[in-house]
């Protein structure tokens, strides 16, 4: 994960990069909200439209932003010194040196990621309602977007499967029941690899079908499946973790 990307600065004294993978992220977001704007406001210039698609790209990128931070301020909280935060692919990496020593404090990590994109998803859904009675067309279509878009990334994170915030929920459990972190793991990891695969033939279903977007479904699939391998070898309490912002924990540096 160290390889291929960016230094942008610090916040909350947290450091913060890019990996060469999110630009493709932020890519597809903003052509696919142009895309939409295009059919929902037609009656808009194209260069306003295009404005938008931007505006909601970049947004999208500090919406995910605070998604990682609020995995970091709450594993700090538990006393777990968090090293930096990679924006990639499927959402971001949170880098810590220390412990997650019980189940419980490992759920509440996961848990808070998903619970503050949901929470946005509600926020930006309430402005969009106000900017529609005024008449803000522009602003309606932005802050509706990226509504949805945080409550599909908070439901998308749910899914029971490493490296997903569900994944760490589900390992949370099985960890709290059978008491043994390892075996959890193994158990959450095979699930997220089950995901993999579900990704993988809908993403063919739809190529098939003459839809190239499945062709990023199968991308995402590749995805998920190596960081599900990395997350099975996570190391129990007592060593190094680094904790996944969707749910990945792997040794630190990769």
């Amino acid at each position: 994960m160290e390889r291929f990307r960016i230094p942008i600065g610090r916040l909350l004294g947290i450091r913060l990069w890019l990996h060469a993978s999110w630009f493709a992220v932020l890519a597809l977001v903003t052509w696919a909200a142009v895309v939409a704007f295009g059919e929902a406001y037609p009656e808009l210039p194209i260069a306003e439209r295009a404005a938008m698609g931007i505006v909601t790209g970049v947004a999208f990128f500090g919406c995910l932003l605070t998604h990682e931070l609020s995995h970091a301020v709450v594993a700090r909280r538990f006393g777990i010194e968090v090293r930096g935060i990679t924006l990639f692919l499927f959402g971001g990496v949170a880098e810590i040196r220390g412990e997650v020593p019980t189940p419980a404090k490992e759920f509440a990590v996961a848990l808070v990621g998903p619970a503050t994109s949901l929470m946005l998803g509600g926020v930006l859904g309430l402005s969009a309602s106000w900017t529609t009675d005024r008449h803000l067309s522009g602003a309606e279509g932005v802050l509706f977007t990226l509504a949805i878009v945080n409550v599909g990334v908070a439901l998308f994170n749910l899914v029971p499967g490493l490296p997903l915030d569900g994944g760490r929920l589900l390992r949370a459990g099985l960890w709290r029941i059978s008491g043994d972190f390892s075996k959890a793991t193994r158990v959450a990891a095979g699930a997220g690899r089950l995901l993999a695969v579900a990704l993988l033939v809908l993403g063919a279903v739809l190529v098939i079908g003459g839809n190239g977007f499945g062709a990023w479904y199968g991308a995402m699939a590749a995805f998920l499946w190596l960081l599900a391998g990395r997350s099975g070898r996570a190391s129990p309490p007592g060593e190094a973790l680094a904790l996944h912002g969707e749910g990945q924990a792997s040794q630190p540096g990769s």
